[in-house]
């Protein structure tokens, strides 16, 4: 079985829609993000991810009050990236916020011995090496900068780092529910000891069947965005129609 993370991404301290791309598609679901992160604690997630992209696109921070007002609020597993190009910062979040994993992009190729340094003072179940993709190049600061190094080129590097987890996505595939590009999954598991989260363009029960159809133990777990807003699991019905009153964005039949 696969763990399904669902997804809160925070720009301007709202939740942001998120498409291919970041510039010109900009649509927020909602501006409370700590309702959001409510409701799906109820819908009985295990854990949640959340990504300050005002902290991806400018590497600082800045949605620091919201994210801490949803970790004081939820007792779930949070797992948290977005601007996080220091120690100190990680320190930051990891003992004020009780953040339980660290996510690490564009500082794991722009600040040499970091993910080492993160990996040492924090243990590797603490760090998360995030690899966003586009056209077989690694992609940094929001999806704006080629890092001239491809994903499995930069899987390995981590690996050597100490880092025991990665988190994959090809950033064509975001919010577009194109499916998740398996043969590049399937490259990285069998080239590499990493443990895979998988992001991207899952918007059915049918993409998380394709991962699962893999059978590759290492590939555990998934993270959804997009889709669980849009309510496209048919699951989602029945508790969607408990919580329907106490949100503020409309929900539409699930779809298979």
């Amino acid at each position: 079985m696969l763990l399904v993370i669902p997804v809160i991404d925070i720009m301007d301290g709202k939740c942001l829609r998120i498409f291919s791309g970041l510039d010109d598609k900009t649509e927020f679901y909602t501006d409370n993000p700590v309702k959001v992160a409510k409701l799906l604690r109820r819908e009985n997630f295990k854990a949640l991810h959340i990504t300050d992209l005002d902290g991806a696109l400018y590497g600082e921070m800045k949605n620091y009050g919201i994210i801490k007002e949803i970790a004081h609020s939820v007792d779930m597993p949070i797992q948290l990236g977005g601007g996080i190009r220091n120690i100190k910062v990680a320190e930051k979040m990891i003992k004020e916020l009780g953040v339980y994993r660290l996510v690490i992009g564009t500082a794991a190729i722009t600040v040499p011995g970091f993910i080492n340094k993160l990996v040492d003072k924090f243990s590797p179940v603490k760090i998360v090496v995030g690899i966003d993709e586009k056209l077989n190049n690694v992609v940094t600061n929001g999806w704006i900068n080629y890092a001239n190094i491809t994903p499995l080129e930069f899987a390995k590097k981590v690996e050597k780092c100490g880092a025991t987890r990665i988190i994959y996505q090809d950033v064509t595939r975001v919010g577009n529910y194109s499916g998740p590009f398996l043969e590049r999954i399937v490259e990285l598991a069998q080239n590499t000891s990493l443990k895979i989260t998988v992001a991207g363009g899952i918007g059915s029960y049918m993409h998380l069947k394709s991962i699962m159809d893999l059978n590759i133990p290492r590939v555990d777990s998934v993270m959804i965005s997009r889709a669980i807003y849009e309510n496209r699991f048919p699951c989602q019905n029945l508790w969607r129609a408990m919580e329907k009153k106490d949100t503020s964005f409309d929900l539409p039949p699930a779809k298979i």
